[in-house]
């Protein structure tokens, strides 16, 4: 074996070069706790130190979330050389390579006094007790060197610790002077001395709890390589002891007790002990407040973990097999498991803590464990038996999961089903954090594959496994119906059968099936429970309809529309007035076209259209008084003849696809555009290009009425990045308030940002605070008041939040607080109304606000 390179264990040959072993040291000055078990674990697993530090290593699985954090770390302050470099430097965590039982404890106890690997060369029993602080047992000298012959390659024997401590003697005994033979006996008995306090730690140390709870000399003799006189001395010495009890047939019992009694006993060190587990001291703040050397409080913490085996304590032995298989923080233990942190102190220092994924823990609990692990956790438990963290989505959708089997229910009773659910399963924090409003709710219901509208503006589960390939194809098959427009309770009734199949209660959940699994190029869902199939628009197919069927009166069409294709005759009666008035004769009855606008007609309305965009009702009422001017002038074969289409609601010049392309076209135009007071520019189309474009920055607010485009920020270096950025700036400073509300004034000081330099209002910076999902904001006639939520506010549930809750408070003290803290001036009238409007009270007498009349009442009596 190639002693540079390797180093040898029962499961094989790593390369230590390639382990993260040489880190370890420099990683805990950078306080990150790296363990060597993830170090010996990304070995077992092939994963190297050149996969770590590469682009792959930041997705590669199985590594540890430490070891990742790690790495960045380093990586920020030195190159991948050096940290390779450091990989190959041999250190004393490499002696955890080979599986001689050497223990971390030994590791750090070698730290602690300045040994390093290199130290190791050549190094005695007598050297090692010396500078380890003396006192040592001979086992921990026989497991180090046993360790670092092993990884240097050297071909010894593998002999137990206590021969070691033979050894060491005897050696002692050679050197002592022949004619020095009177003090030979002394020294044997120092030697058997320590042989006998040596075994007695290797036998709660090591051998206690592999032994079954009632074991015999035998068992013990079958462990170690001593005479029967020593065992059953041994055995004798402990019966009766803290943890060990004889039988009547011999045999010998392991007692357990719990933790606190142990650390209540006569055992030696046990003050020091409780210091450690209960109040969770470190061993130098414990050697600080006990005016003793750190190394010393070190040792003897050792000596009394030492002399506790894991098994004898009843939380020990109860929660070690789930402790050493499962990477279980502090809090979550002491959470779940309601047990104190002083237990998982013991653990955490006797036994080496597992790396399974704590979530994998849940199926181990019972049931008021698993409650408390939800519960402290925020997950939930989703239908396949995963942990999932408790977001609104997750826990939304698994409420209905829960309600399977139950009918469909409006949004309102969701939400109180919802809301009693997380109120039972989570605490108040996370509860505070997964509140959801109807209109919230609503769009995450929208969002969902798992969660289907019903008829009525209800919700209910859907099993998505329902769609099988053969149940999609046969429902393709019901929709190879002739071209047209279908209402989904036409096809709804067609098939009675395959909608059971599919577990479709009705028309409405049809028509969200085929809009979310079907995609036939000749098929397309509308927003109404329709269906068109073929290319048609509905206004041309209803003009071939016409053609097929005129002259037809009104009724009667409608009626062989409803009977044919489902539609509701209220809809069809509306494309027909509203889209195709010019055929549709006064008498009622549905023929070709007729053209109501003549030539001359056309050319006078075209004339008096001098915008791009008209609502219907401004164009009524500017021409009010020509008669039948709706159906005559308003039709889509007169607009056509004027340049004009119907769009969204809206009279629009032709040549844009819609009325929302239209105005975003316009804002988009021009650097600078100011909303005209046309009614057009009122409407919801509107609004929404607004919206949208503010919210992707491509326009911002500059004041009541003008928006600035992207374009010109460009042209001075702003850019949509650094607009991003100055938004996070904001957000930031905005979460730091303490008082929960600010203005864009007040935060103005904690930012800084190329924008700031524009010399703009700020209107300007509210328009951008709008666009932010996060914040929401109080309109006032002097500014607007932010703040972080979606639950809308009043101003005057500010100004109740600012009056103290114990006394009440001068109403100009008031205005000038709101004036220094946020730059908003109010009238006195204005605040004094605001409060009482919002449950407040004002005493003219004292001149002050209260909260409410009765603190009002209790400061008088006070007085």
């Amino acid at each position: 074996m190639d002693h540079k390179k390797t180093g040898a264990s029962e499961s094989g040959t790593f390369d230590y070069e390639q382990g993260i072993f040489g880190i370890i040291d420099l990683l805990e000055r950078f306080d990150i706790e790296v363990t060597p078990a993830d170090a010996v674990a990304l070995l077992k697993k092939g994963i190297f130190i050149d996969d770590l530090l590469s682009k792959k290593g930041k997705s590669l699985p199985g590594v540890p979330v430490s070891v990742r954090r790690a790495l960045i770390v380093l990586q920020s302050v030195m190159g991948d050389k050096e940290i390779k470099d450091m990989c190959k430097t041999r250190t004393l965590y490499h002696l955890l390579l080979p599986e001689t039982e050497l223990l971390v404890s030994d590791i750090r106890l070698m730290m602690e006094a300045g040994l390093t690997y290199e130290d190791l060369q050549g190094l005695d029993f007598e050297s090692f007790e010396e500078v380890t602080g003396g006192g040592r047992r001979q086992s921990v000298y026989g497991r180090v060197m046993r360790a670092y012959n092993i990884f240097e390659g050297y071909k010894l024997a593998l002999i137990s610790v206590y021969e070691n401590v033979t050894n060491v003697d005897s050696i002692k005994e050679d050197k002592v002077d022949t004619k020095k033979g009177d003090k030979t006996h002394a020294v044997t008995a120092t030697a058997r001395k320590k042989h006998r306090k040596g075994l007695v730690h290797f036998f709660y140390q090591t051998m206690y709890d592999r032994l079954a709870d009632v074991f015999s000399i035998e068992d013990i003799m079958s462990e170690i390589d001593s005479t029967g006189s020593e065992v059953t001395d041994l055995l004798e010495e402990l019966s009766n002891s803290t943890f060990l009890t004889p039988t009547q047939d011999g045999l010998f019992k392991k007692r357990t007790r719990m933790l606190k009694s142990i650390l209540s006993s006569e055992l030696p060190y046990m003050d020091l002990l409780r210091q450690r587990l209960e109040k969770g001291l470190t061993p130098h703040e414990i050697a600080r407040l006990s005016g003793i050397q750190p190394r010393f409080v070190i040792r003897k913490l050792r000596e009394a973990l030492d002399m506790i085996p894991v098994t004898s304590v009843k939380e020990g032995k109860r929660y070690l097999k789930r402790f050493v298989r499962f990477d279980i923080p502090e809090d979550i233990f002491v959470e779940v498991f309601a047990e104190p942190p002083m237990v998982h102190r013991f653990l955490a220092l006797k036994v080496r803590m597992g790396s399974d994924d704590v979530m994998d823990l849940y199926n181990r609990l019972d049931d008021v464990q698993r409650y408390r692990f939800r519960s402290y956790l925020s997950v939930i438990v989703g239908r396949d038996g995963s942990i999932s963290p408790a977001t609104k989505t997750n826990v939304f959708e698994h409420v209905l999961w829960l309600h399977r089997d139950d009918t469909a229910r409006p949004i309102r009773k969701w939400k109180d089903i919802y809301d009693r659910y997380i109120l039972e399963e989570f605490d108040v924090r996370t509860v505070d954090r997964l509140l959801a409003d109807v209109k919230s709710l609503s769009a995450i219901a929208s969002r969902s594959n798992i969660i289907i509208p019903s008829a009525g503006r209800r919700l209910r589960f859907y099993d998505c496994s329902m769609m099988t390939q053969r149940r999609l194809q046969k429902l393709r098959g019901l929709l190879r119906l002739e071209p047209g427009f279908y209402s989904t309770e036409h096809i709804f009734r067609l098939s009675p059968d395959l909608m059971d199949e599919l577990d479709c209660k009705d028309h409405e959940e049809l028509h969200y099936i085929i809009r979310k699994y079907i995609e036939m190029s000749n098929v397309t869902p509308g927003r109404q429970p329709e269906i068109a199939i073929g290319k048609m628009g509905k206004t041309e197919w209803l003009k071939k309809m016409i053609r097929q069927n005129a002259p037809i009166g009104l009724d009667a069409f409608v009626m062989l529309v409803q009977r044919r294709f489902g539609l509701s005759p209220i809809s069809v009666k509306q494309v027909l007035r509203r889209e195709l008035p010019d055929y549709l004769a006064p008498d009622g009855t549905i023929g070709h076209s007729m053209s109501l606008l003549t030539k001359r007609e056309a050319a006078w309305f075209s004339r008096r259209l001098t915008k791009e965009v008209y609502t219907h009702e401004e164009l009524e009422q500017a021409f009010n008084h020509i008669e039948n001017f709706t159906s005559r002038y308003l039709n889509s074969g007169a607009l056509e003849k004027v340049g004009f289409v119907n769009r969204g609601g809206l009279v629009v010049r032709a040549g844009y696809p819609s009325a929302e392309a239209y105005f975003q076209e316009l804002l988009t135009r021009e650097d600078f555009f100011s909303v005209p007071s046309s009614p057009a520019f009122k409407t919801v189309p509107f609004k929404r290009v607004i919206k949208r474009l503010e919210d992707g920055h491509d326009i911002f607010r500059f004041d009541d009425n003008t928006y600035i485009h992207i374009a010109r920020l460009r042209k001075i270096g702003i850019n949509k990045g650094m607009v991003r950025g100055f938004m996070r700036q904001v957000v930031d400073a905005a979460t730091g308030v303490g008082t929960g509300y600010f203005t864009f004034a007040s935060i103005r000081e904690f930012l800084d940002s190329p924008i700031l330099e524009l010399g703009l209002e700020d209107i300007f910076f509210e328009g951008l605070l709008h666009t932010q999902p996060r914040l929401s904001s109080i309109r006032t006639g002097n500014g607007d008041i932010f703040y972080i939520g979606r639950d809308k506010r009043t101003f005057g549930r500010f100004l109740l939040e600012l009056l103290p809750e114990t006394d009440g408070v001068d109403v100009n003290t008031i205005r000038e607080e709101i004036l220094e803290t946020y730059h908003l001036e109010f009238d006195r009238n204005a605040i004094v109304s605001n409060v009482r409007g919002r449950g407040g009270y004002f005493s003219p007498d004292t001149g002050k606000l209260y909260r409410g009349k009765e603190l009002f009442l209790n400061s008088i009596f006070k007085s």
